[in-house]
């Protein structure tokens, strides 16, 4: 397949938002996930929408062999675009996270994205184009009790990106981050979440289709470290310049107060 972007993890939300993004500037499309007649559903319609065409590849990427049965699938193809989306969260407190999740989250939020890019990037040197996205979120500014893990992974594509971005900066490959607040999307159902979308003010879920728009404007820009959306600009504000004793009882504190609410 010539001419295409590959989204991980568009089975809803930020990846789908994505897949509609690039289908309709008329890329062919490849979505990776794990819910079959989900994302086989996405993609006919994707298809009869924007008269692309869409591979699907039907895989987990947490472990290791379903990283090499993706890279096996694309083996032959000549992709533009590599959107670096899929991921998960854990709802258990450190202590309580089983071994099983915590090597998944680690191996999909840092092995998968830095494999996938070095391989795709590779081929994108010989031709000097190329876009690379991943996706972090507003918790690589600030880590949340309950979170570590989440935050922790997301921190590193953060800086991952940031240096790719340094090391190709003679090249025309254009490379972002994104890091998006809450979004609403089946997120936070999968890692068993007990949330409320429809709040306003502070905290509030953003659309998908709204966080691509604003991030691809930022591509646009060429900014680097896109961050749709104020109150997400709002936490990486005050994690960078409130003093870190100050920031640790904010977070503290809105944590102490959302569990009580949660638990109600």
């Amino acid at each position: 397949m010539k001419n295409a972007a590959l989204i991980t993890g568009a089975t809803s939300g930020l990846g789908l938002a994505y897949a509609n993004e690039y289908g309709k500037k008329g890329y062919n499309l490849i979505i990776t996930g794990r819910r079959e007649d989900k994302i086989r559903t996405n993609a006919v319609y994707i298809e009869n929408t924007y008269h692309i065409k869409v591979k699907t590849v039907i895989v987990d990427l947490a472990y290791e062999e379903g990283l090499n049965i993706l890279l096996n699938e694309i083996r032959d193809d000549e992709i533009e675009v590599l959107i670096n989306n899929a991921g998960f969260g854990l709802k258990p407190v450190f202590t309580e996270v089983s071994k099983e999740d915590m090597n998944g989250i680690m191996f999909l939020q840092m092995n998968t994205v830095v494999i996938l890019t070095q391989h795709i990037l590779k081929q994108m040197m010989v031709r000097n184009r190329g876009t690379i996205i991943n996706i972090s979120s507003d918790g690589a500014f600030a880590v949340m009790p309950r979170n570590i893990l989440y935050s922790s992974t997301k921190l590193f594509i953060l800086n991952f990106t940031e240096g790719l971005y340094m090391e190709l900066i003679d090249t025309a490959i254009q490379v972002q981050v994104v890091c998006p607040g809450f979004i609403d999307s089946d997120f936070h159902e999968s890692a068993g979440m007990n949330v409320v979308k429809k709040k306003k003010g502070f905290m509030k879920f953003m659309d998908p289709e709204e966080i691509v728009n604003l991030a691809m404007r930022d591509l646009k820009k060429g900014r680097v470290v896109s961050v749709p959306g104020l109150d997400a600009k709002i936490i990486r504000f005050i994690s960078v310049f409130l003093p870190r004793r100050m920031f640790y009882n904010i977070i503290i504190n809105f944590t102490r107060k959302r569990n009580k609410k949660l638990n109600r």
